[in-house]
């Protein structure tokens, strides 16, 4: 997790194969944003997602910086960021492929290059990647919303 208080700025991503939804503990990171009341549990607590919606996340590719959203829970007691690349897939397109020290997620024309922490977590983790203010204003409005396609996701599930 965040070793000081988590900002923003200071709180890395996971890249999580594991993960149905992204999560961030940060109102900042949304695009668009619904609010809501869902239960989460786990191994040590209960928690509470109060809100969910699009967020945007910042990758380096070839030294420029690169933006991708992610459907999103927003969990305030989060130790770090989450990102679901079968989310995003399944929302966006492309694919990606685990290997044994990195992740490559390729998007349209793009291969992203994630490293996996091999001496530390042992997980895909991504540094700097929160989205200035003046950042979500000059990109925000050219993402679309993951949220039409949560919708359908659970109406087609039924109501949680």
């Amino acid at each position: 997790g965040c070793k000081h208080r988590k900002t923003p700025k200071n709180c890395p991503l996971v890249w999580d194969t594991g993960a149905s939804f992204g999560l961030t503990p940060f109102r900042s990171d949304f695009i668009d944003y619904t609010e809501c009341n869902i239960q989460v549990n786990d191994i040590a607590r209960s928690n509470t997602v109060i809100g969910m919606g699009t967020t945007l996340h910042k990758f380096r590719l070839d030294g420029d910086d690169f933006f991708l959203p992610c459907l999103s829970y927003h969990l305030p007691t989060a130790e770090v960021r989450l990102f679901s690349p079968q989310t995003y897939h399944t929302i966006y397109g492309g694919h990606s492929t685990v290997g044994g020290d990195r992740v490559h997620m390729y998007i349209d024309m793009h291969k992203l290059d994630i490293p996996i922490d091999r001496e530390g977590s042992n997980v895909p983790m991504v540094h700097n990647c929160g989205v200035t203010a003046q950042e979500m204003k000059d990109h925000g409005p050219f993402i679309r919303s993951a949220l039409p396609k949560y919708e359908r996701m659970v109406d087609s599930l039924g109501a949680w």
